[in-house]
């Protein structure tokens, strides 16, 4: 399969969890609506297009900046690889009171994983819990200059062996 397909549906993949993460855990967080694959394509490339402008054009406009901030909330953006997005998150996840899910990778895959991914994953239901979990990690990483590349290379390790699993995405067929 073309890598950068890959990337779009393990990319894809990190929004629908947010999505669920952000979801179950309410208040402030609770996400908008749900973007199919399509639509978050969409969004996702008008965030690029917005972004470029923002680099490039001439004077800067602070209402760009202001689109930029509410597709990245809309699409999740950064949740769980940017260390600011993911510390910004956290504080209001915990300000919230917190989740089990934010605590336990067995929590994690019972709650945000459906019946059918956690069937498909079999056992590697924990390992996909445990991605997310190092992936929240690095906000705290982050903190420490040392720490952070470590913590960054551990995610990218994990990140290589989780497979395509969210129901969310259409299975694409080779081109023939």
């Amino acid at each position: 399969m073309n890598s950068s397909i890959l990337e779009l549906q393990k990319e894809y993949q990190d929004y629908v969890i947010g999505y669920r993460v952000r979801k179950l855990l309410g208040g402030k967080l609770t996400p908008q609506t749900f973007l199919s694959l399509a639509k978050y394509a969409s969004a996702r490339l008008e965030r690029q297009k917005i972004a470029l402008e923002l680099v490039t054009l001439k004077p800067f406009r602070l209402e760009r900046l202001s689109q930029v901030d509410a597709f990245t909330d809309q699409l999740c953006f950064g949740m769980w690889r940017s260390p600011m997005q993911i510390n910004d998150f956290l504080a209001a996840a915990w300000r919230l009171g917190g989740h089990v899910i934010l605590e336990s990778e067995s929590e994690f895959a019972a709650q945000v994983l459906t019946p059918t991914e956690r069937a498909k994953l079999e056992q590697r239901g924990l390992e996909v819990a445990r991605y997310y979990h190092l992936c929240l990690k690095v906000g705290a990483a982050a903190l420490n200059p040392q720490e952070i590349e470590l913590a960054i290379n551990r995610v990218e390790n994990q990140a290589l062996k989780i497979p395509i699993f969210c129901d969310s995405i259409p299975t694409l067929e080779p081109p023939k």
